[in-house]
């Protein structure tokens, strides 16, 4: 976040800062409550079913929100359930201060399409648009403890209702059963799949750069003259977990624990472009293993990172994670689809038939310019971007 002046944050906190809490009552939590506290959070749970949902009543959200905030600060939540909508109230107690006791925190959730956004925070007596909403939760939630269980959440949720009084969730259970498969059973593939890299390395000329077409071609022609309906999808994941393997190095080891190695290694390029390879390289092995979400959330979570560092804010990155993720999940959709995604690969000639055009798509925005054009993640503006993206995407020669 930025650093304000010291008058000017004075002036904040003054308006942020109240005398009274909004929300008196402090929830109890004896070892009861705490246990349904973990039991919600516990998203992988032990259902053998690779989905799963959970239905939370109102008590449940006040149990797990109170018993969260209360492991960084002392405070008291109170969360209500209305149609499409969950409504929060927060006081947090702060130590000793020259301005004031309280900081008192309202904003809702509100679902129209896909995942709520954040509508209507105030902070104190400071109205924050809804603009800028997302980005300021979002960066609160970077910055401490909770940031854990947010990845945690995007790892595992698939889709959420909200009705009056009770709140649904559908989840992933065993969001790394694809990944022990892959171990257990798809060793031989992974092993075949790196002999074939190992080849393209060998052959490379290392004047020239190594470009990720020349590794997914004859990764899928090989792919589609092995594989059936019968383990074509299977045979894709190995692909491209040897793929990412080989392009990321050590990078994603903590989501992708399989790690092969090679004779030689030299870097890959999309549009003459290392990270964009990295990128998009990471997000297809993610997306194949089925962490979905997980891998959308680490595409943005990345670049929001990045707002406080000298590469900045990269649409061109994001388009590279979301045409990773397409390819992921395509090759892996179905049998039917994986044959046909192997075939459509291993007849290209570039990466334009897998990657789309980063003509004009906004980078190394810092955090002002960011704010200043596009406010939040959940703002309209940055949404049309996101859509013009995945536009690119769906128009590529290879999903025709």
């Amino acid at each position: 976040m930025m650093t304000l002046p010291p008058v000017l944050l004075a002036v904040v906190l003054f308006f942020a800062i109240e005398q009274r809490p909004t929300v008196t009552h402090l929830q109890s939590l004896d070892p009861q409550h705490i246990a349904r506290a973990k039991q919600i959070l516990n998203f992988s749970g032990n259902s053998q079913k690779p989905v799963h949902t959970l239905q939370l009543s109102e008590r449940d959200l006040n149990i797990a929100i109170n018993y969260l905030l209360n492991h960084l600060i002392k405070s008291a939540a109170k969360v209500s359930l209305t149609d499409n909508a969950i409504h929060f109230q927060i006081s947090l107690f702060l130590p000793k201060n020259v301005f004031g006791p309280f900081i008192n925190i309202r904003f809702k959730l509100h679902q129209t399409n896909g995942f709520p956004a954040i509508e209507q925070l105030r902070i104190g007596r400071i109205a924050v648009a809804d603009e800028f909403a997302g980005l300021i939760i979002e960066s609160v939630i970077q910055h401490t403890d909770l940031k854990q269980y947010y990845i945690l959440a995007a790892q595992h949720i698939r889709a959420i209702q909200i009705q009056p009084k009770q709140l649904t969730v559908t989840y992933l259970t065993h969001f790394k059963r694809s990944n022990t498969h892959a171990k257990n059973t798809g060793n031989q593939s992974l092993l075949f799949y790196q002999q074939i890299i190992n080849h393209v390395i060998d052959k490379h000329d290392p004047v020239k750069r190594l470009s990720l077409a020349d590794i997914l071609q004859p990764l899928f022609l090989a792919a589609y003259q092995r594989s059936t309906l019968g383990n074509a999808v299977e045979e894709n994941r190995a692909l491209l977990l040897a793929t990412s393997s080989y392009v990321n190095k050590q990078e994603l080891r903590n989501f992708i624990p399989i790690q092969l190695s090679t004779s030689k290694y030299y870097p890959v390029y999309l549009y003459h472009r290392t990270d964009l390879a990295k990128h998009f390289t990471g997000s297809a092995a993610l997306a194949a293993t089925g962490v979905v979400s997980l891998t959308e959330m680490l595409g943005q979570d990345k670049e929001l990172a990045d707002l406080k560092t000298s590469s900045g804010f990269s649409f061109t990155d994001l388009a590279a994670d979301r045409a990773g993720l397409k390819l992921g999940q395509t090759a892996t959709e179905s049998p039917r689809m994986a044959r046909k995604i192997q075939k459509a690969m291993h007849d290209i000639k570039d990466y334009r038939a897998f990657m789309p055009d980063i003509k004009y798509l906004p980078e190394n925005l810092t955090l002002w310019e960011f704010t200043t054009r596009f406010g939040s993640v959940n703002s309209p503006t940055y949404k049309k971007m996101i859509t013009i993206i995945d536009q690119r995407i769906d128009t590529l020669p290879i999903y025709q």
